[in-house]
């Protein structure tokens, strides 16, 4: 039996609410999909992915139960008090100082490695998520996460479908109405987005949609380690440039596309003001108040973790994109930063400096992802 339920969130398709089990006497989340609205098949897909799943990984939001009635599908699943990192970095930012420091003091690189893990999990039980972002990483009260709703994951490691997770955090591959595209990659991609917006409170891609997503077509020679590649390695038909422009309008992905290191500096890094007092003061528009993460007081790892993300996960080309390799680069930023306090991760241009750079050109070579195999 379950008792006093409070809504957390409610969807087009599920609500999810707090409550008390009488058998397990542990609070869980109750998600409840409405028959009416919710096809058989995908219940059954989820249900059978979170049952592959099990309860043994703690970076995965597990499910502990299943029932039905003549109305809905209920999925009892792991609580978790903190709710999704969408929200909870939303509360920080309207807050800012108001928050209490241990609240909103999290460590991030910790966070990376638990997310990292969950992925390698799934993807060595041959399922991969299909939707990473925000919103479906839980955090608990100690501070761990576990990535939830496994609504979009497959078993499948090559699909074709195209109507799979959220646009703004998919993969470019995904867009595209003509090959399979690797199941596994498309997690890379969108944890890499992830990252970013954990990182810096705002999601790097906007406006992305799936409209004349068929008319699209990424060139193969495009990467995302090139920083001098142009505008034309969007291979794309000339007839179709209309379309292809439709598809993308408004959003700002043709500018990463074109130089990726130098959007990631002009839309993330520039911004940034000052850092002093552990608090790293971000200006990414008037709305965006400072953001505090523990572990990078006084160093800018932040720097060095922008340029690992886009050289091993926000690739263009779905083959360069190397879960080993950010991990790997990620241990090796904490380890430097620990054993040099910090000093090996100042990039070669003081921050001060930072207003007069007009590309990306800061010294990365000590985490280089190409020295890495």
């Amino acid at each position: 039996m379950y008792y006093n339920l409070t809504k957390i969130q409610s969807g087009t398709f599920s609500t999810v609410y707090k409550a008390w089990s009488s058998t397990l006497e542990r609070y869980v989340a109750l998600k409840i999909m409405s028959k009416s609205k919710y096809s058989a098949n995908g219940v059954a897909n989820e249900y059978n992915i979170m049952k592959h799943l099990g309860t043994g990984h703690p970076n995965v939001c597990s499910m502990l139960d299943y029932y039905e009635d003549n109305d809905n599908y209920v999925l009892v699943l792991e609580y978790c008090e903190c709710g999704d990192m969408y929200d909870f970095l939303a509360i920080a930012k309207s807050q800012g100082d108001a928050l209490s420091p241990s609240i909103i003091e999290l460590d991030f690189t910790k966070i990376l490695r638990q997310l990292v893990s969950a992925i390698k999990y799934a993807h060595s039980l041959g399922i991969a998520h299909r939707d990473i972002k925000p919103e479906n990483v839980l955090l608990t009260k100690e501070g761990n996460v576990k990535l939830a709703d496994w609504g979009h994951a497959t078993l499948e490691s090559y699909s074709k479908d195209t109507h799979i997770g959220t646009d703004n955090y998919r993969a470019p591959e995904t867009f595209e109405d003509r090959d399979a595209y690797n199941t596994y990659k498309i997690d890379y991609w969108s944890l890499g987005v992830t990252s970013l917006y954990l990182l810096f409170g705002q999601c790097p891609f906007k406006n992305l949609s799936i409209q004349n997503s068929s008319s699209s077509s990424f060139s193969s020679s495009s990467s995302s380690s090139s920083s001098d590649s142009s505008m034309d390695s969007i291979d794309v038909d000339d007839n179709k440039i209309v379309e292809v422009n439709s598809y993308l309008e408004g959003s700002n992905f043709l500018s990463f596309v074109k130089d990726p290191n130098a959007f990631i500096y002009r839309y993330y890094l520039a911004p940034i003001m000052n850092v002093k007092n552990g608090k790293i003061f971000s200006y990414l528009d008037s709305q965006v108040p400072l953001y505090r993460w523990k572990d990078m007081v006084n160093n800018y790892n932040l720097f060095y973790l922008s340029k690992v993300i886009i050289s091993t996960l926000i690739c263009i080309e779905a083959e360069q994109r190397s879960l080993h390799k950010f991990h790997k680069l990620l241990n090796k930023i904490c380890t430097d930063s620990v054993n040099s306090n910090g000093s090996s991760m100042v990039p070669s241009h003081k921050l001060k400096n930072a207003y007069s750079l007009n590309k990306m050109d800061l010294d990365y070579t000590s985490v280089s992802a190409q020295n890495i195999t």
